[in-house]
């Protein structure tokens, strides 16, 4: 696969990463997030998806896409931070990693591991560490992880409808 990692450009390039989101969201917390949680992830239109556009890439954020270029469709992307919007678990020095989701299709094929590297190149300089947060039952993303450096140095959680999630938290240096 043939992939350019780059700024999401447009709110239609973010809505198509946000088809990716439904999608990896699927195929990764099944079995951990309740069916009807997964099923009820829409994807917005209009001055919703502008206004979530306008926010995804504002100053101190990163979204990067990733598009096959044959056929010219996203197939991953992520979603980084610098900002004072950073969850609990980041220390003064850290960057957080929001996101990073790929296409189920696409997975295994790279795709995961330029964004990745491409949200690293970007951090700013006065930040050491990349820290991100991840369910303690998705074993592939904890792989995925470990196996590029990040290591666990924490617990969180992550609520999802009520409920509460236990969550592992790795960091790198970057």
């Amino acid at each position: 696969m043939d992939i350019e990692v780059r700024p999401a450009a447009s709110p239609t390039e973010f809505r198509a990463a946000l088809v990716v989101n439904r999608a990896a969201w699927r195929d990764a917390y099944a079995g951990i997030l309740p069916d009807e949680r997964l099923d009820a992830m829409t994807i917005p239109d209009g001055v919703e998806l502008q206004e979530r556009y306008d926010r995804a890439t504002a100053d101190g954020r990163s979204l990067l896409v990733a598009v096959d270029r044959e056929p010219g469709a996203v197939v991953g992307f992520a979603d980084a931070l610098w900002t004072d919007d950073r969850k609990a678990f980041c220390e003064r020095d850290d960057a957080e990693l929001r996101a990073i989701y790929v296409d189920p299709d696409a997975q295994g094929s790279g795709v995961g591991t330029a964004l990745l590297e491409a949200v690293i190149e970007r951090a700013p300089s006065e930040f050491d560490r990349l820290v991100l947060e991840t369910f303690t039952e998705n074993r592939a993303a904890r792989a995925f992880y470990e196996a590029r450096g990040f290591e666990r140095v924490g617990a969180s959680a992550f609520e999802v409808d009520g409920k509460s999630y236990p969550t592992a938290v790795y960091a790198r240096s970057v």
